[in-house]
C-alpha cells in the first residue's frame, strides 16, 4: 500500500474514530498486514518509519517504494523479546535488546535530509525530521555494506542510532519494557 493510500486511510479513520494521526496510521498498517497475512506474531511490536508530507518526504517515500521495495508501510523497526530489527531499503540492523543502554526522544536537528546516513558509529535512519528517537548501543551493532551505505568497505559499527518513527513514544515504551 502506498504512502498516499496509507495517509488517506489514516485520515479517514481519524475522522471516524477521533484518534490521533499516529494511532490511526498504526491501525491502518496493522489492518493491512492482517489482511495480507503479514501480521507479526504475538509479543512482536512494529513501529513504522515516519515520512514527511513535504515534497522531500514524498520524494523519498516514492523512491524507496519504487527502487528498494520499502518506504511507508514497509520500513520500520520491529521489537520482540530479544531483538530490535531496523529496516529501511537495503539497510538492515539487528540489535540485541540487552545492548540498548538508553532510548529517548532525540533533539537532533536533521533538516530536510531523508534516508540512511552514518559514520564514526553514529547513524540516522529517517523519512522525516519528526518523531526522532535516539538509542545508545553497547556493545556496538554492526551493519554490512549495502546500497544505503555505499562508502563502507566492511562492517560499520553502530554506537548510536537515531530513527524517525510514526509512534516514537510507543517505541520508547516497548523498548523500555525489557
Amino acid at each position: 500500500m502506498s504512502h498516499d493510500k496509507i495517509s488517506a486511510a489514516a485520515r479517514k479513520r481519524m475522522a471516524e474514530t477521533g484518534e490521533p494521526y499516529a494511532a490511526a496510521r498504526r491501525a491502518v498498517i496493522r489492518e493491512r498486514q492482517a489482511a495480507s497475512g503479514e501480521s507479526p506474531s504475538p509479543g512482536v511490536a512494529w513501529f513504522a518509519i515516519s515520512y514527511s508530507d513535504a515534497w522531500e518526504g514524498r520524494l523519498s517515500a516514492w523512491l524507496d517504494t519504487r527502487l528498494f521495495h520499502s518506504g511507508p508501510g514497509v520500513s520500520g523497526v520491529q521489537v520482540d523479546g530479544d531483538q530490535i530489527r531496523v529496516r529501511m531499503g537495503s539497510f538492515k540492523l539487528d540489535i540485541p535488546r540487552s545492548s540498548v543502554h538508553s532510548v529517548r526522544r532525540s533533539q537532533a536537528r536533521v533538516g530536510r535530509t531523508n534516508g540512511v546516513h552514518g559514520g564514526h558509529g553514529r547513524w540516522l535512519v529517517n523519512g522525516s525530521a519528526d518523531g526522532l528517537v535516539e538509542m545508545t548501543i553497547d556493545p556496538p551493532g554492526q551493519v554490512s555494506p549495502s546500497i544505503d551505505n555505499l562508502f563502507g568497505l566492511g562492517l560499520s559499527r553502530v554506537d548510536e542510532l537515531t530513527v524517525s518513527l510514526a509512534d516514537p513514544d510507543g517505541f520508547i515504551a516497548a523498548v523500555g519494557q525489557h
